[in-house]
């Protein structure tokens, strides 16, 4: 038996979590601790919120509410939605808890007294109207990488890369909008430099374990060199620093790994079973912008801290993209846990398929609806249902073992599906899992239809073979799908959770039982659905950024007539075309939701009038540099066209 501790990183509780969020850390992580749990390994699953920061802090200065008002707030919104989503912790806690402040301040003071922390000053930031000095998301200014002009003094959302308050050009208060000035602070810094040597030794060692996003990352920070690191910030709002030092606390990114820790030995007395047992493995699912904290400094802490175990593999997922763009909380361009309106276990299909293991990937609402209905409904369910219609039709629901023989063929392939799954969810390849498990319910049709157990008068060994594919089903999605797999499982005659049987049981053959009346596992979705969903993106539309120019702005805008010279639909969008035009001086490549109206064949060759002096934007993945105008008539474009041939690039006024 394999001790397993399974960690997600830490949301912060100033709002609620978004499917980026539960793509990228939660469902792997959940995943792979209920297919553990299934092998028989004993198994802890544990996170938490954030309840410091400075994310934190600011939403509460904007809502009028103190920052522990503010997270109490959303980590009950939080937690409930992970729970809604099937989310299986065994604990999920907080930052806020008096066992949290306690393991926190005694890694600090350790690491102190073994001289791995010590004071100095530094530069930072100091608002003369606030009256004091700002924390790195207080401050916000012009990226000095990409020159985006709404990076924050931590990170810039448009490159990714992380920064210092002081590299932001034309650097301003987030809260007065006041210019600050330098001063210096004193505070205490972690001796990150000198744990170089032993991390790029240790990391060398998981070479051939974790993902190559993960290995080539940390490399590259050891090779450039570790910097020591700051641990405690100007805020009153965190874990109190030892023996006190007023308007100080200890910085988030310091206590909220140490979360691990604690939330462990909150869950359990028996924690060091899982820390200090060399046998016990350590999972940290995380985002890929998590990796330096902890494949780098979390480890730094726990060598110098020393009597615990190291992480025994850090997954980072890539990150997953809302239509073609990064997921952005400020401007309200995300999915959020609690308001999504669909099946749980939907959701958590699609997200799997598409997980970004190895590259960023792409959440659509039409690509949930198409994998809803084509593959749950249509692959899955209705193979389901139409085996336990068939046995509840012709045998009256019930299945003799003993006047049956297993089909060797059958038998087979509920082997391999069993053993290959479990093998790609254990190298965390949970897309891979799903499909193969998938592919059995695919197998299931075919030998339902090739059997055509309506048409014979002794239907049993059929319906029964295709009952052991049903019970196979049930069992091995159970880690994806853990409501509509529990609710097949009880529709087979069980009385116990399809979650406490084990994953060995889904190759047995099927007992003596009489089913229960079966009902649907999933509903079809409507395009109705979608569409609702679409609308509520914030302000836009899905695949559609291009914004309606008010009339007095035309004037300012350089229209002319283009001819078009190639149009392709883009894969994966059922309604962008990706045109190459003719603006007259050059050629240019525009996105236009006309898939579904036009064709793109008919369109090559074309006149059109269009916008070419708009900022270049990225739709669905793609450049569009510049707008092709259109009429709207009962919501459908009608192209705005010369009435005569006219020389291409020719202005209108």
């Amino acid at each position: 038996m394999r001790k397993i501790l399974v960690t997600t990183a830490w949301p912060y509780g100033n709002g609620p979590i978004h499917l980026g969020h539960f793509a990228g850390m939660v469902l792997p992580a959940d995943i792979f601790a209920r297919y553990h749990r299934m092998k028989g390994n004993k198994v802890a699953m544990v996170s938490g919120t954030d309840m410091h920061g400075t994310p934190i802090s600011l939403k509460a200065e904007e809502e009028g509410m103190t920052p522990k008002e503010l997270s109490e707030k959303y980590h009950k919104i939080i937690k409930k939605s992970l729970r809604d989503m099937g989310a299986s912790y065994e604990l999920y806690t907080k930052t806020t808890t008096e066992n949290h402040y306690e393991t926190t301040q005694d890694i600090f003071k350790t690491l102190k007294e073994k001289n791995h922390i010590y004071k100095d000053t530094m530069d930072l930031f100091y608002c003369p109207n606030c009256d004091r000095f700002l924390p790195d998301r207080y401050v916000e200014g012009v990226c000095p990488h990409c020159e985006a002009e709404d990076a924050r003094g931590d990170q810039c959302d448009e490159c990714g890369m992380t920064l210092d308050p002081i590299d932001l050009k034309q650097p301003y208060c987030s809260i007065c909008n006041t210019t600050p000035i330098e001063k210096q602070s004193e505070h205490h810094f972690l001796k990150l430099s000198e744990f170089n040597e032993p991390l790029s030794k240790w990391i060398k060692e998981k070479e051939d374990e974790w993902k190559p996003n993960v290995i080539n990352f940390t490399k590259q920070w050891l090779e450039d060199g570790l910097e020591d690191r700051p641990i405690t910030r100007d805020m009153e709002w965190g874990v109190p620093i030892p023996n006190g030092e007023k308007g100080k606390s200890i910085y988030v990114w310091f206590d909220a790994v140490i979360g691990y820790l604690s939330a462990t030995k909150e869950y359990t007395e028996k924690w060091r079973e899982y820390w200090q047992d060399d046998e016990a493995e350590t999972y940290y699912f995380i985002g890929k912008d998590n990796i330096p904290f902890h494949a780098i400094i979390w480890p730094a802490m726990l060598m110098g801290y020393s009597g615990l175990n190291l992480p025994y593999c850090v997954s980072a997922n890539e990150f997953l993209n809302l239509e073609g763009r990064q997921f952005s909380t400020s401007r309200n361009w995300a999915v959020w846990l609690n308001d999504v309106p669909f099946d749980p276990d939907a959701i958590r299909y699609y997200l799997t398929s598409i997980m970004p293991e190895n590259k960023d990937s792409n959440f659509t609402w039409e690509g949930f609806q198409t994998k809803n209905n084509e593959e749950l409904v249509s692959t899955y369910g209705n193979y389901v249902h139409r085996v336990l219609t068939l046995t509840e039709n012709k045998l009256n629901g019930e299945i003799k073992t003993n006047k049956n023989e297993v089909d060797p063929e059958v038998q087979q392939k509920i082997n391999e599906t069993v053993e290959e799954a479990g093998k790609k969810i254990d190298n965390r390849e949970f897309k891979k899992a799903l499909e193969k498990i998938i592919s059995l319910a695919a197998y299931g049709n075919t030998y339902l239809n090739q059997k055509e157990p309506w048409k014979n008068n002794n239907p049993s060994k059929t319906l029964y073979n295709c009952l052991n594919i049903v019970k196979t089903l049930a069992i091995t999605t159970a880690p994806f799908m853990p409501n509509s797999s529990n609710q097949l499982w009880k529709t087979l005659n069980n009385n116990t959770s399809i979650h406490q049987q084990k994953w060995s049981e889904a190759k047995k053959p099927i007992k003596d039982t009489k089913i229960h009346k079966p009902k649907p596992l999933f509903k079809k979705i409507e395009n109705e659905e979608i569409e609702q969903q679409i609308n509520k993106l914030g302000s836009e539309k899905m695949e559609d950024k291009q914004e309606k120019i008010p009339f007095e702005k035309f004037q300012e805008m350089d229209i002319r007539i283009v001819k078009i010279k190639k149009a392709t639909q883009i894969e994966g969008s059922d309604k962008l075309l990706k045109i190459k035009a003719d603006i007259g001086n050059e050629e240019r490549q525009f996105v236009a939701g006309l898939a579904k109206t036009h064709k793109p064949q008919e369109l090559e060759g074309k006149q059109v009038v269009a916008i070419t002096n708009l900022e270049e934007a990225k739709i669905f993945g793609e450049k569009s540099q510049g707008m092709i105008l259109a009429a709207d008539e009962n919501d459908k474009p009608i192209l705005l066209q010369p009435e005569n041939e006219t020389k291409t690039g020719t202005p209108i006024k």
